[in-house]
């Protein structure tokens, strides 16, 4: 079965190749608009476009809430947090819900749902955090060891310190399955286009990267 999943993903990456010169062809983008529903919740996202073999989603995480630097408004605030996930099923894991990161007192606390496909050892999923500026504020892993067979779902909670402190001002996160591990001990590594896609979408620039020295891992559960 194994095999059978590793002939899939070469296939859907040459697919992806192919796909994408068509889509710059026409534009990036070009399935903005559309609704998605996850396997989990009615509430739909935003299909914001699709590069490759990937889908980048919009949806909507809790309001915002925390800490203000001068006041706390009451009634709370109705901006909620902007939540894009990219949904690639070549790893072998999808996001059942909508998933991302949102603001706490002096830190950040994240909410991902996974399903796996096929059997998977281990998982990083990565996420860039912006306010509500649009600016970079922070660049967020978690690694997880976690054995897991097709069919399986489960749900991460990580928590990641606020060492700015400026976690009032965050409002959007863009969170991707970066690297899996299959049960095989093979390593399957994310194509970061759809990440820069997001990131053009949420500031309206050309994604640069982000230098690995200011990536942050998660120290919660």
């Amino acid at each position: 079965m194994k095999q059978a999943w590793l002939e899939h993903i070469a296939l859907s990456r040459v697919v992806a190749f192919l796909g994408t010169l068509t889509l710059l062809a026409i534009s990036p983008g070009s399935a903005a608009g559309q609704q998605y529903y996850f396997e989990s919740r009615e509430e739909p996202g935003v299909e914001i476009g699709r590069w490759g073999t990937a889908i980048v989603i919009e949806s909507q995480g809790p309001q915002l809430f925390g800490r203000r630097e001068f006041y706390r408004p009451v009634p709370p605030l109705r901006l909620r947090n902007r939540w894009l996930v990219v949904q690639d099923s070549t790893f072998g894991l999808v996001f059942t819900e909508p998933s991302g990161v949102k603001p706490n007192l002096g830190k950040y606390d994240g909410d991902v749902y996974l399903r796996a496909l096929v059997g998977v050892t281990a998982v990083e999923i990565r996420a860039l955090v912006l306010n509500v500026w649009g600016e970079l504020a922070a660049y967020l892993a978690v690694t997880v060891l976690a054995e897991r067979q097709g069919g399986d779902t489960w749900d991460l909670h990580p928590q990641w310190p606020d060492e700015q402190g400026r976690t009032h001002e965050h409002r959007t996160s863009i969170i991707w399955i970066n690297r899996v591990m299959f049960d095989d001990e093979s390593i399957l590594e994310a194509d970061m286009g759809s990440v820069a896609a997001a990131w053009k979408h949420v500031t309206g620039s050309d994604f640069e990267g982000v230098p690995e020295g200011s990536l942050l891992r998660a120290t919660g559960r």
